[in-house]
């Protein structure tokens, strides 16, 4: 900063070294202010690309580095491989018992959920069913649509929302929900959780026919994926 100051100070009269000597004086501080402030340039660039980058301008640093650098946490398949594994291992942690649920003894040993009742998520990954898509024996059974949605929590410190539509073609058919319950477009639905206990969105069926909200355990089984965590860009954190 003194440096800075010495750059400004008032240059001597002309009268004592000549017109001459005042323009090299002048030329030699524009020179010096000019090599000064280069450097400050650089540094609000940098803090302009940090601005509008946000969190990725790690990203954008290394792709302005080196070109063909291709961005893996953007990618969709990727993505869609992580929220599998979250899923998976999510469905893996249920409890077996021989408890029952009624007086049908084939469900005892099929895996149940914190209620005591059947985890039939469970008993269909694990391969311990295998229902038939139709009574009609000529009906055609489609395969699951691999599809994983991210739903973001809309409270601070609650975990998001991955739903899977694996598991939900894998007993029933797209227009089950679509279009009437859920338009088939991103951002297109406003779900929130008091609609969703009043029995609409997803009230449709858990709550019903599907398992039910509580226990904690069961909220866990769609709210799996911590803040910060999704790899997605969050809005509440």
């Amino acid at each position: 900063m003194t440096n800075l100051r010495n750059l400004f100070k008032q240059a001597p009269s002309p009268s004592a070294h000549g017109y001459l000597g005042v323009a090299k004086r002048n030329q030699t501080t524009r020179l010096a202010i000019k090599s000064f402030c280069m450097p400050k340039v650089f540094i609000l660039l940098i803090f302009a690309l940090f601005i509008t980058t946000g969190c990725n301008m790690r990203e954008e640093i290394d792709l302005l580095i080196d070109p063909s650098a291709k961005n893996t946490l953007t990618d969709k398949e990727e993505i869609q491989d992580y929220y599998d594994k979250l899923y998976m291992e999510a469905t893996r942690r249920v409890r077996a018992e021989s408890t029952g649920i009624s007086d049908i003894k084939a469900l005892d040993t099929l895996p149940k959920d914190p209620q005591g009742r059947v985890n039939w998520t469970a008993a269909a990954v694990q391969g311990l069913i295998n229902p038939k898509a139709s009574l009609d024996p000529n009906v055609v059974d489609d395969p699951p649509l691999k599809l994983n949605i991210f739903i973001e929590a809309k409270v601070p410190l609650m975990a998001n929302v991955i739903f899977p539509h694996s598991i939900h073609t894998y007993w029933l058919s797209c227009k089950n929900c679509h279009p009437k319950i859920f338009l088939p477009e991103a951002g297109a639905n406003p779900i929130t959780m008091d609609e969703i206990f009043k029995g609409e969105w997803c009230g449709r069926c858990h709550g019903k026919v599907a398992f039910n909200f509580w226990p904690r355990e069961n909220c866990l089984r769609c709210h799996m994926v911590l803040k910060g965590q999704s790899m997605q860009q969050e809005r509440w954190r």
